[in-house]
């Protein structure tokens, strides 16, 4: 309750807060709306400019873009049958079938809007509530116990890579070789910095970010211009927008929303997972427990909000492991911690003691986010439909300036900006052969975590790696971690082998 009354009272005294918080989640939900734009892009594009603010300030800013974009998403999901986020994928299924064969837009996007703001509020109150003690817990642990963490995110990162997890593996090592660059800050011996003394300080992070997302989107984008896309031009909202959603059309939804928001804060709280996984799985398991599974897919409410529940609950509960452990939840978060290193914050058990003012603002700005973001959302919709229909080939452009300028502010190094430009065509090749970006970031800011932590053990222990025995509770979550990274391996070999076998 300490942090939460700091929080409120920054709010208070700090006129500048709110506003700061509504231009996010406004410039959050445009990102989220346009087909090619994320949350994590929005985010990335704003942190340089942090860095002039308040750290309270800051942060409120890139939470209100964090809330925003997530949901943004639906709009066109909903419209075009198109995610403007990854993280929609799911509410296309019965969200345009609503809005298209059912002729209801309206209603679609007003239960998709209700439902992110349910499912968001619901995980911010599990981050009030979670966070403290679990931060408390987290101060017993060692270093044995936080390095078991960080590879059980490295672990959970890889197995989560689809139908390939060789590439997600691969990616997590490009992503680790990345983060080494630079001056060891134990040893002081230079590594991988191929005789360039600007590197000796170790790789931007904005620089990263940004290389990896804008400039490689652009790259991947501007492949498709000059291409006609008929779907496009559907997508009109005639009917009234309801500011809340008809009672007949929430009949029966109500284990819905129970389970897209319990499955997206615990999913949340999984290093690496994300959204995507987080709507699928309640999506599914809302199916499982619906009266009308076959209605599914036709434009039921019950999927716009298992969906939507879900993908918004996972922003609080990734929130939970960022402050109290300060390990990254999902893709955004991971480079929140970016936000957060430029104000000289370190995330982690003792920001609730040294930082408790910080603490307080990002949960008290994260709970208004999802208010402010139910009423911008529904009170401007007319006007997302239009921008999320603006041409990409005159957003890039913007967004490539921003960069630049973003990138050259923070240090007034040229050669940050041979960062952006040689790591985005890297990234632009990486994606054309199908190797998953989320592996590569989560491994470039997790794996100077794992090294930094190893080495701290080690030292702790003199030098025995045999310690780590005395811990149970990092053994237990390292063979977790074993488990979850070789299950597609043996899901592959079992297929393979035993697949025949059943076959003949």
């Amino acid at each position: 309750m300490e942090v939460l009354i700091q929080g409120f009272r920054f709010f208070i005294t700090e006129p500048a807060t709110l506003p700061l918080l509504v231009f996010g989640v406004l410039f959050g939900i445009i990102f989220g709306c346009i087909p090619g734009l994320t949350a994590t892009l929005g985010i990335v594009l704003l942190i340089p400019f942090t860095y002039v603010m308040a750290a309270e300030l800051g942060l409120a800013l890139l939470i209100g873009i964090y809330v925003g974009g997530i949901s943004g998403g639906l709009i066109t999901a909903i419209l075009l049958n198109i995610p403007g986020t990854p993280s929609s994928m799911v509410t296309c299924w019965d969200g345009y079938p609503m809005a298209s064969k059912r002729g209801l837009p309206g209603q679609a996007l007003s239960i998709g809007v209700f439902s992110s703001a349910l499912g968001g509020s619901f995980s911010a109150l599990a981050l009030i509530f979670i966070a403290p003690p679990l931060s408390k817990i987290a101060l017993s642990f060692g270093s044995w116990e936080y390095l078991a963490i960080m590879v059980l995110g490295m672990s959970v990162v890889v197995m989560m890579t689809s139908d390939n997890p060789l590439k997600g593996l691969i990616a997590a090592l490009i992503g680790i070789g990345i983060g080494a660059i630079g001056i060891d800050v134990i040893s002081g011996v230079s590594r991988l910095t191929f005789g360039f003394w600007q590197l000796q300080a170790g790789m931007n992070v904005v620089a990263i970010s940004m290389a990896f997302f804008a400039v490689r989107e652009i790259f991947t984008q501007v492949k498709g211009f000059g291409k006609s896309d008929p779907v496009m031009k559907k997508g009109d909202v005639k009917d009234k927008i309801p500011i809340f959603p008809p009672l007949e059309a929430l009949k029966g939804t109500s284990i819905a929303f129970i389970l897209g928001s319990i499955y997206g804060t615990i999913i949340g709280m999984l290093p690496g997972v994300g959204q995507t996984t987080a709507g699928m799985l309640a999506y599914n398991s809302s199916r499982q427990f619906s009266k009308h599974p076959e209605k599914y897919g036709t434009g039921i409410s019950e999927g716009i909000v298992a969906s939507e529940t879900a993908n918004n609950a996972v922003n609080g509960g990734a929130l939970i492991p960022l402050l109290t452990l300060g390990i990254p939840g999902d893709m955004v978060t991971a480079v929140l911690i970016g936000g957060l290193m430029i104000q000289g914050i370190k995330p982690g058990p003792l920001l609730f003691r040294d930082n408790p003012g910080v603490v307080g603002t990002i949960m008290v700005a994260y709970l208004l986010s999802n208010i402010i973001m139910f009423i911008l959302e529904l009170g401007f919709m007319r006007i997302f439909v239009k921008i999320s229909k603006a041409p990409l080939s005159i957003l890039f452009p913007i967004i490539l300036i921003t960069c630049v300028l973003g990138v050259y502010a923070l240090n007034n190094r040229v050669f940050d900006l041979w960062i952006l430009a040689i790591f985005g065509i890297i990234g632009y090749l990486l994606t054309e052969v199908n190797v998953p970006m989320p592996p590569l970031i989560l491994g470039y800011v997790l794996g100077q975590m794992i090294e930094r932590t190893f080495r701290t053990a080690m030292y702790a222990s003199y030098g025995d790696i045999k310690d780590i025995f005395n811990r149970p509770v990092a053994i237990a979550i390292l063979l977790l971690a074993v488990f979850l990274t070789l299950m597609p391996y043996i899901s592959i070999i079992k297929n393979r082998f035993f697949g025949k076998k059943a076959i003949s």
